[in-house]
């Protein structure tokens, strides 16, 4: 019986040192261990856009430069745009444009959009009763291109609404690093129409520039080879 309790009392002591040990080694190795606190929360806060007096850029048909011209609508001010057109002849046939940004922005920025539907148009459309019962306004697409998102927004126009015979505006927001801004009449659904489609464009910020190029592409010939 003494030889029994003598043997408890051992096996306790023995259990008790195991757990100290245990305890002093986890401590140690505890202090070992690099603390890594656990992720903070994060949350994406949208900075607000900027508004720039101008916007320097080039303008194309994605062929050719387009030439801003002087427009004139609805009692308006004459205003410096350019216009998109669906046409059979080649040289009115100017459905799509592309404004290519000299400096890509940094931060967001509000890029101010003026359209509108010619108003000789319409009383041309008007004096045609079966043109104008085929018009069913204009859509343009425009598509920023080049950030990591790209924006995208329909404009449309109906100037067959007394209350749209008018300029609209729209301010569309380029993400930071925009490279070009794009801009097509759209075919709308159900019937896709596109007749008559003719919509007058007006970037007030935009100051048209002459990129120049590099100062080694000036002496090469466009063969490839260098110029003499």
């Amino acid at each position: 019986m003494k030889r029994t309790i003598i043997d408890l009392v051992l096996i306790v002591a023995a259990g008790t040192g195991v757990v100290l040990l245990l305890k002093k080694g986890g401590e140690a190795g505890a202090r070992k261990v690099k603390e890594v606190a656990p992720p903070a929360a994060m949350r994406v806060v949208d900075a607000v856009p900027v508004h720039p007096i101008a916007i320097e850029g080039q303008i194309d048909n994605f062929v050719a430069p387009i030439t801003l011209q002087p427009i004139r609508s609805w009692s308006a001010e004459i205003k410096r745009g350019f216009v998109l057109s669906v046409s059979e002849n080649p040289k009115l046939n100017q459905p799509r444009a592309r404004v290519t940004l000299l400096f890509p922005p940094a931060a967001p920025t509000v890029l101010e959009i003026e359209y509108t539907i010619p108003q000789n148009l319409i009383e041309m459309l008007e004096a045609d009763p079966v043109a104008k019962n085929k018009f069913e306004g204009v859509s343009v697409q425009v598509t920023t291109q080049g950030a990591t998102y790209n924006t995208s927004v329909l404009l449309t126009h109906d100037p067959q609404r007394p209350d749209e015979r008018k300029w609209l505006s729209h301010n569309l927001v380029l993400p930071p690093a925009t490279r070009e801004i794009d801009f097509w009449i759209a075919g709308t659904p159900p019937r896709y129409n596109v007749f008559g489609a003719t919509c007058a464009i007006v970037l007030p910020q935009l100051r048209v520039t002459t990129a120049q190029p590099p100062a080694e592409a000036n002496t090469q010939s466009p063969s490839g080879g260098r110029k003499p």
